[in-house]
């Protein structure tokens, strides 16, 4: 059974179920990078149950990390919410796949996101047609974060990557946007160490964007969790 439901649906984008309890929107934000697919991007789903989630169309589904956490009822859920999702689908870990393996163990939420048809990066790369997708593992220390060449996307759990970056674009997540806004999602804090929150960066050649994500494991203030449809 799950615990908690929520229910939105906002420029066609609906998503039923528990990925987080506070009452605020999901927002589908459309970005125009240039890179000739059609790239839907989520990141912390924070799942704790979730019957069905709904995205636009896309030519391969990226995940940003913190996919579960110590609130998630078992790696089933993941499977349930992630399987009915058609591929390809690539995702890298966050910290709390790492920090909250006591809830679901490491290997375990591995082998559950294998069953859902998730492909996890570990400082690894794989090619999507044209695209070549880099993902980088999370890192407790921001600092260590190695440079990527020769990568059209780089995928990330921390924004705080991009400090390192050279080129390609980062899409990372971590933040939850601020979580706690003022009104018009204007954030009052950030966990990146670098002082990143959300929306788009610029660094040299390379460009990253920093998504809101779609969960959370405290109620959010003012900043609505986010969708992210990238052609």
């Amino acid at each position: 059974m799950y615990r908690r439901v929520f229910l939105g649906s906002v420029v066609g984008v609906g998503l039923l179920g528990a990925v987080g309890a506070a009452s605020v929107g999901v927002e589908l934000r459309r970005l125009d990078l240039g890179l000739g697919r059609r790239v839907v991007f989520v990141s912390d789903l924070h799942i704790h149950g979730v019957s069905r989630l709904e995205l636009p169309e896309y030519d391969v589904l990226l995940i940003g990390g913190d996919i579960y956490d110590r609130n998630t009822p078992g790696a089933w859920a993941v499977v349930e919410a992630l399987a009915p999702l058609r591929g390809p689908k690539i995702a890298v870990l966050g910290n709390h796949e790492y920090w909250d393996r006591r809830r679901v163990p490491l290997g375990e939420g591995l082998r559950a996101l294998e069953e859902a048809g998730v492909h996890v990066l570990r400082d690894d790369w794989v090619q999507v047609g044209p695209l070549r997708v880099h993902g980088l593992d999370w890192r407790d220390d921001p600092r260590t974060y190695p440079a990527v060449r020769d990568a059209d996307v780089v995928l990330v759990h921390s924004p705080d990557a991009f400090q390192q970056a050279v080129g390609g674009l980062y899409l990372a997540g971590h933040t939850h946007g601020g979580q706690f806004c003022l009104p018009g999602g204007v954030p009052l804090i950030t966990n990146s160490y670098y002082g990143y929150t959300q929306g788009i960066y610029r660094r040299g050649e390379a460009v990253m964007y920093v998504s809101r994500g779609v969960g959370e494991m405290l109620p959010r203030l003012w900043c609505n969790r986010e969708v992210v449809l990238i052609t």
